[in-house]
């Protein structure tokens, strides 16, 4: 489709700063049941967005549909929205950055493979979590899932990116049983390259993991040695990034607001944004492109930066990060890749000194028992002891806790087993001195 067109109608109807972002994408979702099929979704999508500086306001419109009749109905909805609006627009559309670093997490190959070889891999992954283990009396969950994405984002200044991706995705978990007691345990796998995905070993985890959490039992509620797993660590990590977004801090809603420049956590805490790692995740554009930069937010310790569009950069009088993040109609903030320096020790070395401790596993109801003014939070959370510097029994259900800046304030190790998780976090495991754990 002719883009440029919509450039043309656009000044012609006097608007002389525009810019559109198209996104397109295919994906497609198998799950099973039983060790048949139960629903099987294939899926595509388009989308246009449209913004501009109309009447001197920053106005956005959106469609999915791209045809001819596209471009006369966003400018026609750019230019009613503007009647509308009040505020007027804090900076103009942007030029574009001296550089960019142009790179797509993009695998041809994935592609190419047949869809019957990729579901053979998932009825065999359900197969083996189902013989996993005499234990084990049902699958649950057992999915596979392929998605393609395509950006491209231009602008009447004739700035123009674009970005492409795709990545597959296998998860299950399983169902066991001992006598009247019942648990589950659930993980997966993801990645760009069909070879690097092993069922076997998925699998066995699974199930092991799984089997483990059985002859769970209580604990005495008290302040205990506390291990969190990369999983947790990363859902807590999230809320602290989160109060170092700086539309947050500028509306005085953050923990953050005033720390800049601050030791605001441990020293052993080094926290990076690294949006060129060249994983599913790289990203070397935002929302208003602007080119990413890679950046210390948390170095020792000590805050280094909160994350900026260009709005908020404006208004702290500094330049941009690359952090800002289209939420619907409005320019927000946004993060990812997010990798925290490991330690040295590895898992068994860091939790051997821990004579009466708990390894934390997961976590739920998290955002709703957190306050993201304050930090604190409360949720309800599965693990195991930790008993004399090793890993004991399961613990049956209990709660955790805390301040989010207290508990990174209380950060005593963190081992270098470090992995990439699906919420684009690369972290190892974290040892927190101290946390409040309810039980008995």
């Amino acid at each position: 489709m002719n883009y440029s067109k919509f450039f043309t109608l656009a000044k012609e109807a006097g608007i002389d700063q525009s810019q559109l972002y198209i996104s397109k994408s295919k994906s497609m979702n198998v799950k099973l049941y039983h060790h048949e099929i139960e629903s099987y979704k294939v899926n595509e999508t388009q989308s246009v967005v449209a913004t501009a500086i109309v009447d001197g306001k920053f106005v956005t419109a959106r469609t999915e549909r791209l045809d001819s009749s596209t471009f006369p109905y966003l400018i026609n909805s750019l230019q009613n929205a503007a009647k509308f609006l009040e505020k007027p627009a804090e900076v103009d559309l942007f030029e574009g950055s001296p550089k960019y670093k142009r790179w797509q997490p993009y695998n041809k190959h994935l592609e190419e493979i047949p869809t019957k070889t990729k579901l053979e891999a998932l009825f065999h992954f359900d197969d083996l979590l189902a013989k996993g283990h005499p234990l084990v009396t049902e699958t649950n969950g057992v999915s596979f899932s392929e998605s393609y994405g395509e950006q491209i984002m231009m602008n009447s200044h004739g700035l123009k990116l674009a970005y492409r991706s795709n990545l597959f995705f296998y998860q299950g978990g399983v169902i066991v049983k001992q006598g009247e007691e019942t648990k589950t345990n659930y993980d997966y796998f993801f990645g760009n390259e069909f070879e690097q995905f092993n069922p076997e070993a998925l699998a066995k985890k699974i199930v092991k993991e799984a089997i483990s959490k059985l002859g769970s039992t209580s604990i005495k509620t008290k302040q205990y040695p506390t291990v969190l797993s990369r999983d947790v660590f990363s859902s807590l990590l999230e809320t602290l990034l989160g109060a170092a977004s700086a539309d947050e801090v500028q509306r005085h809603s953050s923990f953050l607001e005033g720390q800049l420049g601050k030791q605001i956590v441990s020293k052993k805490l080094t926290i990076l944004e690294n949006p060129y790692q060249k994983d599913f995740f790289y990203n070397y554009f935002d929302s208003e492109g602007v080119a990413t930069i890679k950046k210390f937010v948390i170095k020792n310790g000590v805050l280094m930066t909160y994350f900026h569009n260009r709005e908020t950069a404006k208004k702290d009088g500094v330049e941009s990060t690359g952090n800002a993040e289209l939420h619907g109609k409005k320019m927000g903030i946004g993060f990812g890749n997010i990798i925290v320096k490991p330690g040295k020790s590895s898992f068994n070395e860091m939790i051997s000194t821990i004579k009466e401790g708990v390894y934390i596993t997961d976590v739920s109801g998290l955002h709703s028992g957190l306050n993201p003014t304050s930090g604190d939070f409360s949720c309800q959370a599965e693990g195991f002891k930790i008993i004399d510097g090793k890993i004991a029994g399961p613990l049956s259900l209990i709660t955790l806790s805390g301040n989010i800046l207290k508990m990174f304030n209380d950060v005593k190790c963190l081992d270098n087993e470090t992995q990439l998780l699906i919420s684009s976090m690369t972290l190892p495991n974290v040892y927190i001195k101290k946390m409040n754990i309810g039980g008995l």
